[in-house]
C-alpha cells in the first residue's frame, strides 16, 4: 500500500482518522521504507556538512608523517635500512585543512546509517510498553511502525538544520585551527534558537501523529494515549537539548 497525496495529507492534519483506515501494523513496509529513506538521509546530510566545512575553512596544519617510522627505530637503522624503512621520509607534512575535515566526516557515516535503526527499534519497544502500561493492547508489529511512521518529522527537523548550517557558514572562513571550534561555536550561537524552535515543533509534531496512531492499535482513551507518548518522548526531547 503506497501513500497517496490524500493519505499523506491526512496522516499530517488527522493521523488518527489515518491509522483507522490503515491499521498500523498494516504499514509496517512502509514505515520501515520511511525510516530506511531517513538513514540514507542522514548519510548524505554527514557528507554535505563535511563539504560545507570543507568549504569555509582555509590553511594547512603541520602534523607528524604516518609514512615515516618513529624516531627511536629510524636512529637504530644504517642508511642502507632508512631507506627501505622509509627513515628519510620527512618528520611532519603539512595537511590542507578541508581535506582533514572531510575525512573527520566519513568517521561518523556508520553513525548516521545505524542510528535511526536503532532508534526505530527503541521506539518501538517504548511504544509497545507504554501502550501496554496504559492498560492498552498493542502489537509489537503495530507499535514498530508507529515509531517508524515518527521518522516523518525528523525530516523536517534535518532540513532545517542543514538550511541553518548553510546560512551560519556563508560568511565564514577559519584560518587558525586551534581557533576553529571557537570561531564554529560563535557561528552557529547565532540560529541556534531556530534550531531549539524546529527541535520542539518536531517533536510536538511527533507527539500528535503518535497520539492518534497509539489510541487506535492500543485500542486507548485520546487522554491515555496522549500521556502514554508524551512522557517518553519529552523525556528524550529534553535529553537531546540538554
Amino acid at each position: 500500500m503506497v501513500p497517496t497525496s490524500r493519505s499523506l495529507k491526512q496522516l499530517l492534519l488527522s493521523p488518527a482518522t489515518f491509522f483507522d483506515e490503515r491499521p498500523p501494523a498494516e504499514t509496517l513496509p512502509i514505515a520501515a521504507g520511511i525510516v530506511t529513506l531517513l538513514a540514507l538521509c542522514f548519510v548524505g546530510s554527514i557528507l554535505l556538512v563535511g563539504a560545507m566545512l570543507a568549504g569555509s575553512v582555509d590553511g594547512t596544519v603541520t602534523m607528524d608523517n604516518p609514512d615515516r617510522p618513529p624516531e627511536p627505530i629510524c636512529d637504530m637503522q644504517g642508511e642502507m635500512m632508512d631507506e627501505a624503512m622509509d627513515c628519510d621520509e620527512p618528520e611532519t607534512i603539512e595537511r590542507d585543512m578541508g581535506s582533514m575535515v572531510q575525512e573527520a566526516a566519513y568517521d561518523y557515516l556508520w553513525m548516521a546509517l545505524i542510528g535511526p535503526f536503532v532508534l526505530w527499534l527503541v521506539g518501538g519497544v517504548v511504544l509497545f510498553g507504554a501502550g501496554r502500561l496504559a492498560n492498552g493492547g498493542p502489537s509489537f508489529a503495530g507499535s514498530l511502525s508507529l515509531a517508524g511512521w515518527a521518522a516523518v518529522p525528523e525530516f523536517f527537523r534535518l532540513a532545517v538544520g542543514l538550511l541553518g548550517l548553510r546560512i551560519a557558514l556563508e560568511d565564514m572562513t577559519i584560518t587558525d585551527p586551534d581557533r576553529a571550534v571557537t570561531v564554529l561555536e560563535a557561528a552557529l550561537a547565532s540560529i541556534q534558537p531556530v534550531f531549539v524552535l524546529a527541535s520542539l515543533a518536531t517533536l510536538g509534531w511527533q507527539w500528535y501523529l503518535l497520539t492518534g496512531g497509539l489510541r487506535r492499535e492500543a485500542e486507548l482513551s485520546r487522554a491515555a494515549a496522549a500521556v502514554s507518548v508524551g512522557v517518553p518522548l519529552g523525556l528524550f526531547g529534553l535529553f537531546g537539548l540538554l
